[in-house]
């Protein structure tokens, strides 16, 4: 059913395409399941990344003799365990981003050519978009670093009161205008092969035209993913009273199953973000949604 993504609908009825994008996210990642091994790729890459990091800061601290350093030697380290949480913040901002390409390439294959594209894929397409996918995740990595510094210092009970409120109020601010302004960058980096800075411009026009939608499907992958992961607290609590092997049990429950929600609805989310660029290109929902029985 053609629908152009910027005429008057209401909100609610944005809200409740967003919602139906979501339950067509959820029938693409359980007809390939395999999608979800990119996220689960992503984060394995992204936590060998973190671990390197670590054990940089731990060896610099190891070779450091603190006690005879001078205050040039200690503001040098300083600066090194910097520069490592820096660089190792982008890299891990390239992995995440070159895998989400993947799984959004292999997710529009399936909505728009009804197609189950091989696992390599989605490697493929990520990887023909390369230097748009380094320079994204550079970009994409600073702001992100940058607002992790402004949380840290609203939440430094250190800080005066004044200057936390301020950094609270710019984390918060800065990053729902960052995230709208740039939803739909990687679907046009890996779609289109559009170059980064083409995308940053597109990108915030194909939100506001389908802001309700976006927000919608965004909303509806959170409470869903908050659902699941509540059932399986509720259902590992009786086993906390039966003793320490069914406490046991109940922590292992718990921990599984929000590892699973959380690979899950990750990957949800990913492909929500493919569903509603050709939404937001096309005025349709993606052809797949027919085949589920999911309509506008």
């Amino acid at each position: 059913m053609m629908s152009t993504p910027g005429s008057r609908i209401g909100f609610f009825q944005r809200i409740g395409r967003g919602w139906k994008m979501t339950k067509l996210g959820m029938a693409v990642v359980r007809a390939d399941p395999e999608l979800m091994v990119y996220t689960l790729l992503s984060a394995v890459f992204s936590m060998v990344a973190a671990v390197a990091v670590i054990s940089g800061s731990i060896g610099l601290e190891a070779v450091t003799d603190s006690e005879a350093a001078t205050a040039q030697e200690e503001d040098l380290v300083t600066a090194a365990h910097l520069g490592m949480a820096f660089v190792g913040y982008l890299v891990i901002s390239v992995i995440t981003v070159f895998w989400n390409a993947a799984i959004i390439a292999s997710a529009y294959e399936r909505l728009t050519a009804g197609t189950n594209p091989s696992f390599s894929y989605g490697i493929k397409q990520a990887t023909k978009c390369l230097p748009q996918i380094l320079v994204w995740g550079v970009i994409s990595g600073t702001v992100g670093m940058l607002l992790k510094v402004l949380e840290g210092v609203a939440r430094d009970g250190d800080s005066p009161n004044p200057l936390r409120i301020v950094a609270g109020l710019a984390t918060f601010v800065i990053g729902v205008a960052w995230w709208m302004a740039t939803f739909f960058i990687v679907p046009i980096l890996v779609l289109e092969r559009a170059g980064v800075l083409d995308g940053m411009k597109e990108s915030p026009k194909l939100f506001k035209e389908t802001w309700g939608e976006d927000v919608g499907s965004h909303m509806g992958t959170g409470i869903l993913q908050g659902i699941v992961i509540l059932l399986f607290v509720l259902i590992a609590l009786p086993l906390m009273f039966l003793g320490e092997a069914g406490g046991v049990l109940a922590v292992v429950i718990v921990l599984l199953g929000i590892g699973l929600s959380v690979l899950f609805f990750t990957t949800v989310e990913s492909v929500n973000r493919a569903s509603l660029f050709y939404y937001a290109k096309t005025g349709e929902i993606p052809p797949m949604a027919q085949k589920v029985g999911i309509e506008f």
